[in-house]
Order: structure tokens, then C-alpha cells, then sequence
């Protein structure tokens, strides 16, 4: 009897103990459920405190003093005008100018390179020619900035000055052209090699979505390759193409380093392309203005930042909407239509294409019109039609030369520049005590702690957050209104400028620290609204490829849906994971304009992230940069070592190169993982 008590004790009490850890278990999976689906919400909240912290820190200018705002106003123009959307009206203009113009340029080359991937280069290198088009993209735009300003500035000059002879009498070319050409014209080609890589990537993919059938039915009624490529290849990818335009313009609306190095700042509504001091971008001009602005020229600055902010954001949501256009929606009665004019043609050109589709294969094309003209083209001359064909290869070719161009040019004018100060001690020691261009000539020791410092506390904000993000879309919401919502904002917030982020990200602290809050944990807030959308993307990817195989394996076996994403699901991904945060921390590594305004600059090492002025390399190749040639207090004295005027530059230079060996580094590093991850798990 007793030991029937006993017996019975102990199944009580191990009931017990089931139902105590099955309620755990319940508590656990609601609470990792919510977290999750806070992160989500995170993102709409971000956006939100975007707009709304950059209002609250503008409002001065808007509602302030009047005499301050005119006196500031005033200050900034040099009592040109002293009212703020007279202060802002030449900086949107020449916001829009710089990026159009960049547009105008990257487009064709950008489509060109995109079919050369897509039809004309062998498959065993398209990856190859993908990789290199994507370093363009890798390249931090300070870096642009220095090639643009030392290396494309005193090459030009010769050009604009033969274009301006030429055509002097179309106003856009008027001479005489300014020596050196730091005019909207340098710095839109600068622009169009940084926007080149965002076009062609989108467009490469759409022009290998285009149907086959479409393809095949062209070069079956003997169209050449580039007729059966401008009859059915660019009308498929027609919207997606422009949502790619409109995300390079995007880009280059917030772009800020190069602009700011390569430019000189005027504040005209000129569409001179050759002549200097005519526009400036909103952009530079915050990123120029900002370090010696007072408390109201830092709320004017920070205003005209709110305008850009609402510029780009139109402009990325446009390109977002366009991009959510899926071809081959368009229905089947435009393709049937097609079909039969092309059925015809086939008969004019005693071909054949009848029944070439089913009711399935329409449901998967679109429909393209332009196709029609095939019974036309095959009236026309053969001769005429090959040299049209052969024509056309040749400018596709040329796209991609003339894309690579400044590629190998950027990185044997860094490697050649930066070779004659990369040497242990640059390494090793800080500008503390360097004065002009004596020895000792310093080094990038603070720049690197605190590049590393910064991105690390970036990197702690936005990958957890990131990672939850990812979750909740992939295993929460997936097929939703608020998944749809979520992910379509965070494809806006990747195209928010970067000296945005770091505008709101001083506002922030400014608003709860105090006025001029700048440290080193400010720049890794601004870094982490930066990573955000790359980390969230790419485990995103990642996610949704483990196979749901195991997932329902886990459920069969009672495991919560909580344990099955953090034991199962979540190590699987792993290493796509850790691909996707690597890229992400290539991408805000090279980053200046945000940290100009959040960290600041320092020529000693700071190692506390969270007091005082934090130096990064982006911002001391700027800081080397914009300061010029090194003053020798000793000329004419045997020195030894010598003084040396050009050590600003050669610093500058060195540091660069440090900086893209990180940047390529990380990038390699993390393409080779998801390459890696993504065959493991059979994509």
C-alpha cells in the first residue's frame, strides 16, 4: 500500500513538473512571438521617428526667431536671401540637377551591361562580370570622392574645354570651362559610375526573367538578337527597369563625400556643365556647414536634411511601387493578341509559329506589342539588319569597358597613391603632435579603433533587431498585410542618404543630451539605421530557403514554434547569417557623412565609446583631404627627415587603401559564405 502511495506521489509530482515546463514552454514561445513581432514593427516606428526627430530638432527654422533665422540664413548665403525656402531652392536644385544628370549617364551603360551579362557573355564568366560590376558598388564614396578630386578632376579638363569650343553655343555647354573643373558635369560622371552598379543589377535580373517562349518566337520569325532583345526582352522589363532608374536616383540624391570633395559650391540655378562655382546639393552643403554651425544654423541645416529625407523617400517609394509591378500580370488576352500578330508575320516570312503556346504558358508571359514589328523587319535589308545587329553588340561592349574603366582606375591610383605611406608605423600611431609636413608625419591608429569601436555598437543595435525582423516576416507574418507593409518599407529604408541617419541620429541625442551630443555610440546608432535593411534582406533570403521539411518535422514532435526557429531553423540559416551581416558591415564600414556629424573628429585616440569625439578612416581621409597641402615652417633647411608637403594627400591616400582592403575583404568574405550556404541548402 505504501508503495502504491509512493508510486502515485511520484506520477503526481511528474505531472506536475510536465505541465509546469509545458507552461514555460507556452510562455517562452509568446514572448519570443512577441519580440519578434515588436522588431517587426520596429521598423515602422524607425521611419516614424525619422521624420519626426529631425521635425522636432528643425523646428526653429521654421518657427524661431526671426532675427536669428535671418541672420543665420543670411550667414550661410552671404546675405543673398534670408529666408529659408530662398536658402533651400538653389540646394534642391542642384540636388536634382547632379542626380539627373548621373542618371542620364549610367542608363544606357547600365542597360548595356546588364544584356552583355544577361545574352552575350558566356555563362562560366557572367559571375565573374557580375562580381566586378559589383565592386563599383563596394567602393566607399569618400573614396570616389579622392579619385574624383586628385585623379578625374585634372583629367577632364582637356575635354570640357574641346566640348565647350565645340558646342559653346548650347547654354548646358557654354565656355569657358573652369580650370580645374570642379563643376556639376565632374561630379555628375562620378555620380553616374556610383549608380551604375544598383541599375544594372536589377535590370540583369529582370532581363533573365524575361519567358523564353518570348525569346524563342522572335528568333523563330528571324529576328537578329538585338531586334529579338528590343522586341521582347525591353518591353518585358520595361517597369522594372525604370523602378531601377528611380532607386539610382535615389542613391544619387543622397550621395554627399563625393559631391562635397569634387564640387565647388555655388548658389545659382545654372545648368552650366562646365563652369564652377554655379549649384550646390543639400547633401554637401550640410555636410560643409555643419561642423562650424551654431545651435540655429544647426536646426537649418537639419531642416534642409528633412527635405532631402522626404525628396528620397517619394523617390524610393516610387521605384518600390514600380518594382512590386510583376511582369506577366498584364493578362492573357494582350499576349494572345501578340501571338497572333506574330502567327501572321510568321506566314508574311513563310514561317511558322502556329500553336506555339498553351493557355499555361500564356498565364506566364507578358504581353509586348512591339513584336508586331517583326513582320516589317523581315521586309527590310539583311545587310542593313546585321550591321544594325553587329552595331549594337559593339556598344554593348562598350558599356562594359567603359564601366570597368574607373573601376581599375580607382584601385591602381589607391594602391600606387597609398603604397608610399602604408608602412607599420602609419599603422601604429595617431595624429597627436604632427604639425605640417615635418616629421613625425603620423598615422591611422585612432581612426582604426574607432572605426572598429563604432561599427561594433552598430553592429549590437542592428543584428539582433535585424535578425527578429527577419523571423517574424519569414515565420510570423508571412503572406499578411503587415508582412507586405514591413517589407516594402524596408526596401525604402535602404535608400535613405546616409548623412539623414546621421542627422537623426545627433538630433536624438541632442534632444535628450543636450545640445552637441557628438560621440562615438551616436555614430553607431546612425551606422545601425544603415545596416538595418541589408541584414534584414539577406536573412530574410537566408530564412526563407530552409527547407519547411524540418520545421514540420519539429512541430510533429510537439516542439514549440519558438524552440523549432532557435534550435532548428536559426542554425541552419547560420551561415547565410553571418553573410548577410558581413555585407552589411561592408556597406556602413566606408561610410563619412554620417559620421562627419555623429562622431566627429579627433587626432588622438579615444577608446570610450561613449565620451568625446571619435575619429573613423572614412573621415580622416576626408579631414586629410580637405585640408591641402602641408605648410613646411622650415623651408629652405636640410631637414631630416624632410618636410614634405604632399603628406596630407599621401595619408590620405594610405588610409584609403587600408579602408577598401577592408571593405573588399568583407565583401569577398561574404559573398563566398552565402555562395556556400546557398548550395548547402539547395538553392
Amino acid at each position: 500500500m505504501t508503495g502504491s502511495s509512493e508510486t502515485a506521489v511520484r506520477g503526481s509530482v511528474t505531472d506536475a513538473s510536465a505541465q509546469a515546463s509545458a507552461r514555460r514552454a507556452r510562455r517562452a514561445n509568446r514572448a519570443f512571438g512577441a519580440l519578434a513581432k515588436f522588431c517587426g514593427f520596429f521598423i515602422l516606428a524607425l521611419l516614424a521617428a525619422v521624420a519626426i526627430f529631425l521635425l522636432i530638432r528643425g523646428l526653429p527654422a521654421f518657427f524661431g526667431d526671426s532675427a536669428s533665422i535671418k541672420s543665420t540664413i543670411g550667414a550661410f548665403t552671404g546675405g543673398e536671401v534670408d529666408n529659408f525656402w530662398g536658402f533651400v531652392s538653389p540646394l534642391i536644385f542642384g540636388t536634382a540637377l547632379t542626380a539627373v544628370l548621373a542618371l542620364l549617364l549610367a542608363i544606357p551603360i547600365s542597360i548595356g551591361i546588364a544584356l552583355f551579362i544577361a545574352f552575350y557573355c558566356p555563362k562560366r564568366f557572367s559571375g565573374l562580370v557580375s562580381s566586378v560590376v559589383d565592386l563599383l558598388a563596394a567602393i566607399p564614396s569618400v573614396i570616389y570622392g579622392l579619385w574624383g578630386g586628385l585623379v578625374l578632376v585634372p583629367s577632364v579638363f582637356g575635354a570640357a574645354n574641346a566640348v565647350s569650343k565645340v558646342f559653346g553655343w548650347i547654354p548646358l555647354f557654354a565656355g569657358p570651362a573652369s580650370n580645374p573643373p570642379r563643376t556639376v558635369g565632374t561630379v555628375a560622371i562620378v555620380l553616374a559610375v556610383m549608380v551604375i552598379p544598383i541599375i544594372t543589377s536589377v535590370s540583369r535580373d529582370l532581363f533573365k526573367q524575361t519567358p523564353v517562349l518570348l525569346q524563342e518566337a522572335a528568333l523563330g520569325l528571324g529576328a537578329t538578337r538585338w531586334e529579338m532583345i528590343r522586341l521582347a526582352v525591353l518591353p518585358f522589363a520595361k517597369s522594372g527597369v525604370v523602378s531601377a532608374a528611380m532607386l539610382g536616383l535615389g542613391r544619387a540624391l543622397g550621395e554627399t563625400m563625393a559631391v562635397l570633395m569634387i564640387l565647388s559650391p555655388g548658389r545659382g540655378f545654372s545648368f552650366n556643365l562646365f563652369k564652377a562655382s554655379q549649384n550646390q546639393t543639400i547633401a554637401a552643403n550640410i555636410a560643409a556647414q555643419f561642423p562650424e554651425a551654431d545651435d540655429m544654423g544647426v536646426s537649418v541645416l537639419i531642416a534642409t536634411g528633412l527635405v532631402l529625407f522626404v525628396i528620397t523617400f517619394i523617390v524610393n517609394f516610387a521605384a518600390r511601387r514600380i518594382a512590386a509591378r510583376k511582369p506577366g500580370q498584364k493578362g492573357k488576352g494582350r499576349l494572345r493578341t501578340l501571338l497572333g500578330r506574330m502567327r501572321g508575320s510568321a506566314k508574311a516570312s513563310q514561317t511558322t509559329t502556329a500553336d506555339v503556346v498553351s493557355d499555361s504558358d500564356i498565364s506566364s508571359a507578358d504581353a509586348h506589342p512591339a513584336i508586331d514589328a517583326v513582320a516589317t523587319i523581315t521586309r527590310s535589308s539583311a545587310r542593313a539588319r546585321h550591321r544594325l545587329d553587329v552595331a549594337m553588340r559593339v556598344l554593348i561592349y562598350v558599356s562594359l569597358v567603359v564601366a570597368v574603366i574607373p573601376l581599375i582606375s580607382v584601385l591602381w591610383t589607391v594602391v600606387s597613391g597609398g603604397i608610399a605611406q602604408f608602412n607599420w608605423y602609419f599603422l601604429t600611431h595617431n595624429m597627436k603632435g604632427v604639425i605640417g609636413g615635418l616629421y613625425p608625419y603620423g598615422g591611422i591608429l585612432h581612426a582604426m579603433i574607432g572605426t572598429l569601436e563604432i561599427t561594433g555598437g552598430a553592429m549590437l543595435i542592428s543584428i539582433p533587431v535585424g535578425i527578429m525582423t527577419s523571423v517574424w516576416l519569414v515565420e510570423y507574418a508571412q503572406g499578411t498585410k503587415p508582412h507586405a507593409v514591413v517589407s516594402f518599407l524596408v526596401d525604402v529604408m535602404s535608400g535613405i542618404p546616409s548623412i539623414v541617419a546621421g542627422l537623426f541620429a545627433y538630433s536624438v541625442f541632442s534632444i535628450f543630451f543636450g545640445p552637441g551630443t557628438v560621440n562615438g555610440f551616436v555614430g553607431s546608432v546612425a551606422l545601425s539605421i544603415l545596416m538595418l535593411p541589408t541584414v534584414i534582406r539577406t536573412c530574410e533570403e537566408m530564412l526563407l530557403i530552409v527547407p519547411n521539411d524540418l520545421r514540420e518535422a519539429a512541430y510533429g514532435l510537439g516542439v514549440t514554434k519558438a524552440r523549432t526557429i532557435w534550435r532548428i531553423v536559426l542554425p541552419t540559416a547560420l551561415p547565410g547569417i553571418v553573410s548577410g551581416v558581413i555585407l552589411a558591415i561592408a556597406r556602413v564600414i566606408g561610410e563619412t557623412a554620417p559620421l562627419l556629424i555623429a562622431a566627429g573628429v579627433i587626432t588622438g585616440t579615444n577608446v570610450n565609446l561613449f565620451s568625446g569625439r571619435m575619429m573613423t578612416l572614412p573621415v580622416y581621409v576626408y579631414d586629410e583631404y580637405s585640408q591641402g597641402l602641408a605648410q613646411c615652417s622650415a623651408q629652405g633647411l636640410a631637414l631630416t627627415p624632410p618636410c614634405v608637403p604632399e603628406i596630407r594627400m599621401e595619408r590620405a591616400w594610405s588610409a584609403a587603401l587600408v579602408l577598401i582592403i577592408l571593405v573588399l575583404i568583407l565583401t569577398v568574405i561574404g559573398r563566398l559564405i552565402t555562395r556556400i550556404s546557398s548550395k548547402r541548402l539547395g538553392k
